[in-house]
């Protein structure tokens, strides 16, 4: 369990044969080649003490996707490369204090964000080894969510004291700074970037999604009236607009130009609110769709018309826009080929084991002889992230994603085209 462990689809050659599996031991284990889901999953760490899976509260992705950063739920965060279809960690970045509580890789200048429970954020960069150089946020309360701006000049960080810190890079000083955007009730959650990068959107618990200017003096050119005339740029932190949810914000995303504005709450809801240009967004252009399970915790366009979700239902699930009207579209995980696994696997344990681990880990009630440990999908636990990169974009649209979860595997799984994430569905439940 100590040995290198077969990746995913990650790299390259995989992506395209599938019939690797994972190697040393049982804590991982291979699906099927084609449409019922990846053909492979991989168990990121093991705890050293009791052998069992490291739940991953956060993780990115580099440009190509030949390498992951990811947090095994603690103040440690593991770099590791995939080659030759090996997934081997290099480097193990421990600065952190308190539990890393997001992860973000950026594409173009390679460097990795991280912010914790400790109240800090830090920027990595690679020469040798990864080195840290420390954030000045300013902030009392733990850090909740970090994401680099498009143009990877400045970041936002969300936290728990009601604010977001946009920070910059100051080379009189040499270090990172920030500026606190107020006005929130509750603990900040996610936060996205517009594409122009001089606005950006930010979720909280207090049942609000807010947009602010975001357009720092001597870092950003003179911004544009993206919002109409309206909307100032001179002050950062100028309020557009604000949008109630009635629920806490659990994840964001702007779609690749910009105009829709998606995010996930928590009463398993899904809404789109349109961005348009010239004008500011208003409460009567949110679209919302509510899920048919669980809620999701993360948000990910893969296209302008294609949205990926991920949470407490163990299951990617697709939106897709279609006659001007957001849809739930497919599940990417069928869930038909674990049960052979869970069944083959459960009847070399002995039956004292498989009652104890059953009531400690899931809570399963042993007296039900028919109960089931595993579940029907590949993850077995909530997802907590997903990522897909660059290199695997074609025509505008993700051919691949990747998801993590708080079972401590990873999966990679295909994109169907719009006409099968949508084959056979009705537009669904608006809210």
């Amino acid at each position: 369990t100590h040995g290198p462990r077969r990746w995913l689809d990650c790299a390259e050659a995989m992506f395209e044969g599938g019939s690797a599996s994972p190697g040393g031991g049982s804590a991982g284990g291979a699906r099927s080649k084609s449409g019922d889901g990846p053909a492979l999953y991989s168990v990121l760490k093991l705890d050293d003490t009791t052998k069992r899976p490291m739940p991953i509260s956060c993780f990115a992705m580099n440009q190509d996707g030949s390498m992951v950063a990811f947090s095994p739920n603690n103040n440690e965060v593991h770099i590791a490369e995939v080659k030759e279809g090996a997934f081997n960690v290099l480097h193990v970045l421990s600065e952190h204090d308190q539990k890393v509580t997001f992860v973000d890789w950026a594409p173009k200048t390679n460097r990795i964000l991280t912010c914790s429970e400790d109240r800090n954020a830090y920027v990595w960069d690679f020469s040798d080894t990864w080195k840290p150089t420390l954030v000045l946020l300013r902030i009392n309360r733990a850090a909740t969510y970090a994401k680099w701006s498009n143009n990877e000049t400045k970041f936002a960080v969300a936290s728990g004291q009601k604010c977001v810190a946009i920070c910059y890079y100051e080379e009189e000083s040499n270090w990172w700074v920030s500026k606190l955007v107020e006005g929130f009730e509750s603990t900040v959650l996610t936060v996205s970037w517009h594409a122009s990068d001089i606005a950006f959107a930010a979720g909280s618990s207090d049942g609000t999604v807010r947009l602010f200017t975001a357009a720092v003096k001597g870092v950003d050119s003179k911004p544009s009236q993206i919002f109409g005339p309206d909307v100032s740029f001179k002050k950062m932190g100028t309020e557009i607009c604000v949008i109630q949810t009635n629920a806490w914000v659990q994840d964001m995303a702007f779609s690749p130009s910009s105009e829709v504005l998606a995010y996930a709450t928590h009463d398993s809801s899904v809404h789109f609110l349109s961005v348009p240009s010239g004008a500011a967004p208003s409460q009567e252009g949110v679209q919302s769709v509510r899920c048919s399970g669980l809620p999701h915790r993360r948000v990910l366009f893969l296209a302008e018309d294609t949205l990926v979700a991920g949470g407490h239902d163990n299951n990617p699930t697709l939106y897709c826009l279609r006659g001007g009207k957001w849809a739930e579209g497919k599940k990417l995980d069928s869930g038909t080929s674990v049960k052979k696994e869970s069944s083959a696997s459960s009847s070399a344990r002995s039956a004292a084991f498989k009652k104890f681990e059953m009531s400690s880990s899931q809570g399963i009630d042993d007296k039900n002889p028919e109960a089931d440990a595993v579940l029907t999908t590949v993850h077995q636990n909530a997802i907590s992230g997903l990522g897909t990169c660059a290199a695997w974009k074609e025509g505008g649209r993700s051919s691949k994603v990747v998801s993590v979860g708080l079972d401590g595997r990873l999966c990679s799984w295909p994109v169907p085209s719009l006409e099968e994430a949508m084959a056979g569905l009705s537009i669904g439940a608006q809210v």
